[in-house]
Formats: structure tokens, sequence, C-alpha cells
């Protein structure tokens, strides 16, 4: 039997609903968010157009029935909804250069695999003036009322600049000034998307609270009698944790990203919803002592080959390179510190007591190793 007050023990029911549902959710958005991708190249003295749009979407782009528990579109359907798709694309995508509307004419589609699964490719060229532009206008009108959180991952290569950005629904349009230094705009997007990238996976996000709730609880007084709080103890806990799952995870993501490690994406994937596993239940029992900044570590290898997957599809900037990698970088570190301090200021406050401060630990932690367990099966067979 719980010696736990009924308003607490409703509050830990329904906090673990919410971690299982928010968990759920955001799984969802970070791995199936409708993402397509769009490149504007200069190719043999012509303006070349690429859009990439992935297969299960193709339902929602021709506003049909989407078929998300059917097959894969075969080859031949493909070919047959090839002048559909031409002609959305054509109608929802504008494109000015110095001013004039660009007449995009379709040249080819084929299949091409992303990260996240199968996608639909057409190719498109248009003439493109000796002049060189100076500014280029897109306005991307693909965006539904069922699309709100789909984006579009654009590169724009011209007269030696290369540009990067991110269409969604509230930046449908976009200008590009070119010929001027594009570091600071281009560090600023790969930060946010960093960010975005964990705030919206909470894969990585619950393995690293799971870790650090025995030291958000060394805030408070360690038995029922009047002990003083543990502030240092705490600091220097939670400090070694996040400092060997940002050194872990940054290590395999350069060297991911870099082409020197790889591994199959349902391995890094299944491992990390493993690693969540683990350290939920470690922190159910007490009879094996363990260190939590060595599993951090540990454990943060792999938690960086996914964040280099998150990177690679956005697509890195070969003039920005090393900028974009470690801008990223420095997002996913911001989303984690926001993270801890939205998780970790309720738990200070709210849990005082040694039965609240065991019950949340016990619940908590059942809690997440149940979402991690779905999520491991899910990658596992997936």
């Amino acid at each position: 039997m719980l010696a736990l007050p009924s308003p607490l023990h409703r509050f830990l029911l329904w906090a673990s609903l919410a971690v299982g549902l928010w968990a759920n959710h955001g799984l969802t958005l970070a791995h199936q968010t409708g993402n397509s991708y769009v490149t504007i190249r200069e190719a043999e003295g012509r303006l070349q157009l690429e859009l990439d749009f992935i297969v299960r979407d193709l339902g929602n782009l021709l506003q049909q029935a989407a078929q998300t528990d059917a097959a894969a579109p075969s080859p031949d359907q493909l070919a047959a909804m090839q002048p559909a798709i031409t002609k959305v694309i054509q109608d929802s995508l504008d494109i000015e250069i110095d001013g004039a509307s660009v007449a995009f004419v379709f040249d080819a589609q084929s299949v091409v695999l992303h990260n996240d699964g199968l996608y639909v490719r057409q190719r498109f060229n248009a003439p493109l003036d000796a002049q060189p532009p100076k500014f280029v206008v897109v306005r991307y009108q693909f965006f539904t009322q069922n699309d709100k959180l789909g984006r579009a991952f654009f590169k724009l290569r011209l007269s030696e600049d290369e540009i990067s950005s991110v269409f969604d629904s509230a930046h449908a349009v976009q200008r590009f000034v070119l010929g001027e230094a594009k570091a600071w705009s281009t560090f600023w997007l790969f930060i946010q998307e960093g960010a975005r990238h964990v705030l919206e996976g909470p894969d990585h996000l619950l393995f690293l609270l799971t870790l650090l709730l025995p030291g958000l609880l060394l805030l408070q007084p360690a038995a029922t009698h009047a002990a003083a709080p543990h502030p240092e103890t705490a600091t220097k806990f939670a400090l070694k944790v996040i400092t060997a799952f940002t050194l872990a995870h940054s290590i395999t993501l350069i060297c991911s990203v870099l082409g020197w490690v790889s591994l199959p994406n349902r391995f890094i994937e299944s491992v990390i919803a493993l690693s969540i596993m683990v350290s939920a239940a470690m922190n159910l029992q007490t009879r094996f002592q363990f260190s939590h900044w060595k599993m951090a570590f540990v454990f943060g290898l792999i938690h960086g080959m996914g964040f280099a997957n998150g990177l690679r599809e956005l697509g890195l900037s070969s003039m920005y390179f090393l900028e974009t990698m470690l801008a990223f970088n420095l997002g996913v570190e911001l989303g984690q510190l926001l993270a801890v301090l939205l998780v970790g200021l309720p738990v200070v406050v709210l849990f005082r007591s040694q039965v609240a401060q065991k019950n949340l630990m016990r619940w908590g932690s059942v809690s997440v190793f149940l979402v991690a367990f779905w999520w491991f099966v899910q990658r596992l067979i997936g």
C-alpha cells in the first residue's frame, strides 16, 4: 500500500500518462513529419529544380485519401501519378529571380531513399540568365490544414553561393539575397533546427532526464528528519551526467557526419530505445551500484549517431560545413538545457517528502520503461 496523499497520487498517475502521450506524439513528429526536400542549382547553363516528396504523403499531396497502411505504390503506379504530381508542384511552387517568375519545365521523375523512407523526386529545368542573380524569392504553398507540421528543407546553389533554409506553414515565403556573407544566418538556422530536433524527439530527452532524476532528488531532504538539501552534490551529479552525454554524442555526431562511423539506422534507433529502458530499470533497483555519468557517456555515443541522421537530412552547407555542424550541436545542447529546466524545477518544488520522491522515482521510471519498451519493439520489427 502506498502511503501517498491522494492529490499527489493522482498527479503522479496523470503525469505518467502525460509522459506516455507526449513521448509517442513527439516520436511521431520526430520520425514522421511529412518532410520534403527542395534543391535549386545551376547545371549545364540552366536552372535545375529538384523536389523530393515522401511516398506515404502522396495522397495528401494530391488531395486524395491517404493510404498509410497500404503497400507502397509500384513503379507503374508512380509513373501514372507523374502528371498529377507535376501539376501540383507547378501550381504550388513559385520562384522569382530578380523580380521575374521562373517557368520550370518537367524533366524527369525518379525514386530516392532518404533516412526516413522512400521518396519520389521530380526534376525540372528552366533557362538561366547570363547576368548573375541578385535575389531569389520562393513561395512554397504545399502546406494545408492537415499538414501544418510539415517542413521543406531547402538548398540554393547559385553564383557561387550556397544557402540553406527551412520552409514551414509560418515561413512559406522566403527571400534570399545572393552575393553577401551568409555565415551568421546559416549558423542561426542550424541552432534552431538542433533545438527543434531534441524537443520534438523525446527519446533523447527521456534518456537524459531519467539519468538525472536521482540527482534532482538530492536537492530535497534525504530522510524523514529535517536534513539539509544537497545542492552542491546535485549540481556535480547533473554536470557530470550532462557533460558526459554532451561529449559522447558530440564525438559520434561529428564522426558520423564526416563518414568515419556508420551503423544501420534501425540498429541506432533500437539501441537508443534500449538505453532508455536500461536507465529506467537502474532507477528501480538498489542492489547494483552504477555510475550515471559513465552510462550517459556509453549510450551517448549511440545517441550522437541519431543526432547525425537528423543533421544529414537537413543537408549540411558545403560552404559553411564546420559552422553548421557546430551550430546544430549547440542547438541540441540548448534544447536539452531547456528541457532539464522545465522538468527539473517542478520536480524540486513539488516532490519534497521522502515518500513522494520514492514514488516519483518508482512510477516515473516504470512509465518511462514501458514507453521505451514499446519504442524498442516498434523499431526492432518496423
